[in-house]
């Protein structure tokens, strides 16, 4: 049994707790709601007291961990038509055991960075084994795309194939099949995801909206998307100058009931969100700011987000796109960008949210009674502001 304590204590579920304590058992459960020392009429000894902020651990709702073979191999800057091009280019020819080390080491840099649980896309079953051994909970996403009709029943195939090796062999995860993005798939392709996802009850994560590109895709004919298109083949898209936004454009082919995640959200502005917001009954809009930095030099308009009260997760997006998985990093680029916002709710973001979305929650979030967080120490803080700093680093306590 351990007792944890420090200068603030963020349990998420409640608000933060001047020189909250946390007693956890043996196998990191929670023992009792955080105890607030001020209202106590005993003492509590043996407690471990730490300079910073506790909070539980990280989920971490997009990642593309295959590709993490592609760390620095990716023009930065370069566009987001640019950016895939490159990546299809890059995949082809790699040394599969140069593939598994980098995946391996990725995983490892996220737990060691504070992360629990990983929501995670992939397109083939290369990091399956290395997500059993795992100390960490992933839900993995199948992602299919393809733009042509005639390869929506080849392209279905293969990912339900993915779904079902996964379904029989996971001892840590558990999956979905979900569309990459808006532009990327044929009417056909989303119905049958659709379809499938709601006889599942299975959770969707889609990118949405990365590129201002991804608008002029739907709204004209012009753009680099179209050109990106061409350049694979795809002579006509089902949704190019559909005349509509994206979301709304698709909004039909996607299971609205199910828990949908929305991706990077660059392009972003009211309509969209207000959109989303009226059609989705269960929404969540996931950040990767440093990969958007990465790819765009861009950010969401994170105000308009929290302003408006949308549910947010944070991911890291890949590290063909990042330098590192770490949500720390990405809740530093968050409040130095928006520094108006509230660490309590941006570490929100980080976890609870995100356990939500995944529906991992029982377990994972929030530190609570009965569940299993993981409790990490946020150093080298602002005590005062009650905000991390650019020197904020993260220490594993649980």
């Amino acid at each position: 049994m351990r007792k944890l304590s420090a200068d603030y204590l963020f349990p998420i579920s409640q608000h933060p707790v001047k020189n909250g304590i946390v007693i956890i058992d043996d196998r990191g459960m929670i023992n009792e709601n955080v105890i607030d020392p001020s209202s106590l009429d005993y003492s509590i000894s043996d407690i471990e007291k730490y300079n910073g902020f506790i909070c539980p651990g990280f989920v971490n709702t997009h990642c593309h961990l295959e590709l993490s073979y592609l760390k620095g191999k990716i023009t930065e800057h370069s566009g987001l038509d640019k950016f895939i091009i490159e990546l299809e280019q890059l995949r082809k020819g790699v040394n599969e055991k140069e593939k598994a080390e980098a995946a391996y080491n990725a995983e490892q840099e996220m737990m060691y960075g504070g992360i629990v649980v990983v929501g995670d896309i992939c397109n083939s079953n290369a990091t399956f084994e290395l997500k059993n051994k795992s100390r960490l909970t992933f839900h993995t996403f199948i992602e299919s795309f393809a733009s042509d009709p005639q390869k929506a029943d080849r392209a279905f195939e293969k990912a339900l194939a993915l779904y079902n090796e996964i379904g029989k062999n996971s001892n840590n995860q558990s999956a979905s099949i979900t569309p990459h993005a808006p532009y990327s798939l044929s009417k056909n392709l989303f119905l049958k995801i659709k379809n499938f996802t709601e006889e599942k009850g299975n959770i969707i994560s889609i990118h949405h909206q990365e590129s201002e590109e991804e608008n002029k895709f739907f709204l004209s004919k012009d753009g680099n998307i179209k050109e990106m298109h061409f350049r694979f083949g795809v002579e006509k898209s089902d949704f190019c100058n559909s005349g509509s936004r994206p979301l709304a454009a698709i909004a039909d082919y996607i299971a609205k009931n199910n828990p949908v995640q929305l991706v990077h959200n660059t392009a972003s502005v009211d309509v969209d969100i207000d959109f989303a917001e009226q059609n989705f009954k269960n929404l969540y809009w996931c950040f990767c700011p440093n990969a958007n930095l990465y790819i765009l030099q861009k950010l969401p308009d994170f105000a308009l987000f929290y302003n408006k009260k949308c549910k947010i997760t944070m991911g890291t997006d890949s590290l063909a796109s990042n330098k590192s998985l770490s949500i720390l990093n990405e809740l530093k680029t968050i409040w130095a960008n928006a520094p108006f916002i509230p660490l309590h709710e941006l570490l929100t973001w980080a976890t609870l949210n995100g356990a939500k979305f995944l529906q991992l929650n029982e377990k994972f979030g929030s530190i609570e009674k009965g569940k299993f967080p993981g409790v990490l120490l946020l150093e080298n803080v602002n005590v005062e502001k009650m905000q991390i700093t650019r020197d904020t680093s993260v220490r594993i306590l649980i």
